[in-house]
């Protein structure tokens, strides 16, 4: 495993540290103009025996990243009123406090999530998968998760765990090298910013071909799919040869130029071997990460859509998963 830090303290994990060029970073550290994520609420599902207490607190710490409104939205069988909500769900009424809650009665929570999304000004909504959930095979997670998922164009976190309690200092981020995915992942920096969050980069994607014949697992790096895209350099084993280099250039293009990430964000660098989802729940794993983020382009029948289910079925902490 190779790792570079930006803004950071090396970690120990293989190269040594690679700064960005002053050029490449000049305007890093202004958000970019319209994006379209200020002022738009996140949105957290309630639904369930119990209201998921871990989801309304990771979305007040999302919504607080983004500057943006929290609201609730209520997902029962019956109509009952919005002050009735707490009560509903068993929780205390403090816990909701400053959301707010809308209602929606349906005999079809899932669709009535997609409906509404569809109506919302929404930056993310937030779904918990209980473990008493009707499971989606498709996707690994419950019906409402799946439904969000596959409904919407907002970006979707799932939570299947109650963190306890919930944080976002450490967030990892797999990036596959293609120019369309860093496009997505603007709104990671812009959370990572107001919250002094650190991300992991680690760069995934189908095994290298020219890695298959060496005793060890291949090296993750995506096979050229798109203009612009990049793959890791030949001599990953001598990282004095071209590491530093590919380092600067990767995350100058993808996550500045590209993902418009601040210049402040401390940030390392990571190059994933062998099988992209094992590797990225590895990494979430050892590195104590407390949201995992993924770009998916909405397939489910293809190498992306394995990734998609297997990280949401192997993660240690929730999944953020932005569409393209």
């Amino acid at each position: 495993m190779l790792s570079a830090v930006r803004d950071g303290s090396p970690v120990g994990l293989g190269a040594p540290p690679a700064e960005l060029p002053h050029e490449a970073l000049e305007g890093a550290d202004e958000r970019p103009p319209q994006s379209g994520l200020q002022r738009r609420s996140v949105v957290v599902a309630l639904h369930g025996r119990r209201a998921h207490l871990g989801a309304v607190a990771l979305g007040r710490l999302i919504a607080r990243g983004l500057e943006a409104p929290l609201r609730g939205l209520c997902l029962s069988t019956e109509p009952i009123d919005a002050s009735e909500v707490p009560a509903h769900f068993g929780i205390a009424p403090e816990a909701l406090q400053g959301m707010v809650l809308d209602v929606e009665a349906s005999d079809d929570p899932p669709g009535a999530l997609a409906s509404a999304m569809a109506s919302y000004g929404a930056a993310l909504v937030i779904v918990a998968s209980h473990a008493d959930d009707p499971t989606d095979e498709r996707f690994g997670v419950g019906q409402l998760a799946a439904r969000a998922l596959e409904s919407t164009a907002l970006g979707v976190v799932v939570l299947r765990e109650e963190p306890s309690p919930p944080r976002l200092q450490r967030i990892l981020l797999p990036l596959d090298g293609n120019p369309s995915t860093a496009s997505a992942i603007t709104p990671v920096g812009e959370v990572a910013r107001k919250l002094g969050a650190e991300l992991d980069i680690v760069m995934v994607g189908c095994a290298s071909p020219r890695e298959a014949a060496d005793d060890g697992p291949p090296v993750s790096t995506p096979v050229p799919s798109e203009p612009g895209a990049m793959v890791a350099p030949l001599y990953v084993d001598q990282p004095q040869h071209e590491w530093p280099a590919f380092t600067e250039e990767f995350l100058a293009r993808f996550l500045s130029a590209i993902g418009h990430c601040p210049h402040g964000v401390a940030t390392r660098f990571f190059l994933g071997k062998g099988e992209p989802a094992a590797e990225i729940a590895r990494l979430a794993w050892q590195l104590a990460s407390d949201l995992v983020v993924l770009v998916w382009h909405g397939q489910l029948a293809d190498h992306h859509g394995g990734v998609i289910r297997d990280v949401l079925a192997r993660a240690p902490c929730p999944v953020l998963v932005l569409r393209r």
